[in-house]
């Protein structure tokens, strides 16, 4: 699993090392229209394979939209190459890897993270001949047939449509604002944190998807003309500092991290709103960008080994090795491809703050080094009546949601028991009938 032409010695280029370890056996054979044939099954296997290549493009898009002169040029065109390759199949009905984005409720996810990866990477974009690009945006238009849940899926629909304005100029103004609003007014709970919906669980959905797709949809369609959408974009940012320097502290000494809540295969996706912000921003404050890229390294160093992937390259579900018993019901072989999104800083230039400083220690090993460490201060926001009547009200309305689609499914249940029952009536009534006439 050695990439030829890479030490592991820098630091940049032990991250592209790994990355290209990761993301070669997605890439190359959707790119030959055999990754239905070569990747494995377990189970949902109708949607690994958009879930796979689009947490994975996602991933590589800022890189591969990177201009640089530098020895990773050819190397990035490789990559440009297969993923023109891959997104023509995959949007291409007569190609064996067709993508399914017609049945089921998982595509809205899915197709939401390749997206996410194509407006960050408009040099693919620009690539894809005009069928192909056409299948994408009809394909991903189709998808607003599913209702988003009152969580995090209601980023899913608005990341969707605000790469339909931007690369059409046409969206749902519902579904691309909904999503924004309900996060920022409706579910913020304090401290940079948000509630996945009306509901505060602990895990890292924060980092896997509020965060960054929040903040991205909000740079995207900053120039919509909405007041609350520059006020959005304030608080956003505001929140995402604080969850950064949160994510840092949770990274030891060793480089291990907690592990708790749902989804964590997600793996090294635990910090994709740490590698998106620092994309971002020139600086973060009481964080230095050698810091993070010190404390990055280290996790990566701890998290991927050969152990993590089957005998032809594909990676495991589980955190350390192979862990099924880890995995929601909703998990396939593709969802730990979200980890990719650890390596967004590869789409910096070699000449960034972030790969030119000198290494330092992070929090947690300052702290057990006996270093010097600031006192940790939480961020309070003041609470204005306007910005209190917004809140309740973009909870109602996906409490709303939530209580629609419960009621809808409880209709269905109650409407299925009654129809057997009136099968079952008329059968009695038929066996009824049979034995009076067999009398008579």
């Amino acid at each position: 699993m050695q990439t030829p032409g890479f030490a592991q010695d820098n630091t940049r280029d032990y991250w592209i090392h790994q990355l290209e370890i990761l993301a070669r056996p997605i890439m190359e054979n959707l790119s030959k229209d055999s990754l239905k044939v070569k990747m494995p099954v377990s189970r949902n296997q109708d949607y690994q394979y958009l879930e796979a290549f689009g947490r994975t493009f996602c991933g590589i898009s800022r890189w591969l939209d990177l201009k640089d002169d530098s020895k990773e040029d050819s190397l990035r065109d490789y990559y440009r190459e297969l993923a023109v390759r891959g997104i023509k199949n995959g949007f291409d009905s007569q190609a064996k890897d067709y993508f399914n984005v017609q049945k089921g409720i998982q595509p809205l996810v899915d197709a939401a993270y390749l997206a996410q990866g194509l407006i960050k990477c408009p040099r693919v974009w620009e690539l894809l001949d005009d069928s192909t690009k056409e299948n994408v945006i009809n394909g991903f238009r189709s998808l607003r047939r599913i209702e988003p849940f009152g969580n995090n899926w209601l980023l899913f629909a608005s990341m969707i449509e605000a790469f339909l304005y931007q690369k059409t100029g046409s969206y749902d103004e519902k579904r691309l604002l909904n999503g924004v609003f309900s996060f920022v007014y409706g579910f913020y709970v304090g401290d940079g944190l948000y509630g996945d919906g009306n509901d505060f669980v602990f895990n890292y959905y924060n980092s896997y998807v509020i965060h960054p797709m929040l903040l991205d949809i909000l740079l995207y369609i900053q120039n919509i003309d909405n007041d609350m959408i520059k006020e959005c974009l304030d608080l956003e940012m505001k929140r995402y500092v604080r969850y950064v320097q949160l994510l840092e502290r949770q990274i030891m000494s060793d480089g291990t991290m907690p592990v708790y809540g749902r989804t964590v295969t997600c793996r090294l996706g635990a910090l994709h709103a740490m590698a998106e912000f620092v994309c971002v921003v020139d600086s973060i404050p009481n964080l230095s960008m050698g810091q993070l890229r010190s404390s990055m390294t280290a996790v990566l160093k701890k998290q991927l080994h050969e152990k993590d992937f089957d005998s032809h390259g594909f990676l495991l579900v589980g955190y350390q090795g192979e862990q099924p018993g880890l995995a929601e019901d909703y998990i396939s072989i593709g969802s730990g491809y979200h980890c990719t999104t650890f390596f967004l800083p590869l789409g910096l230039p070699l000449a960034h703050p972030f790969w030119m400083k000198s290494n330092e220690d992070w929090t947690s090993r300052k702290i057990y080094n006996g270093g010097i460490v600031e006192k940790d201060v939480a961020y309070i926001e003041s609470w204005s009546i306007n910005k209190m009547a917004k809140r309740y009200y973009y909870r109602y309305v996906n409490q709303s949601c939530w209580i629609r689609q419960r009621l809808t499914l409880i209709i269905a249940v109650i409407s299925l028991f009654g129809l057997l029952g009136l099968i079952a009536v008329v059968c009695i009534i038929y066996v009824l009938i049979r034995e009076l006439l067999i009398n008579k």
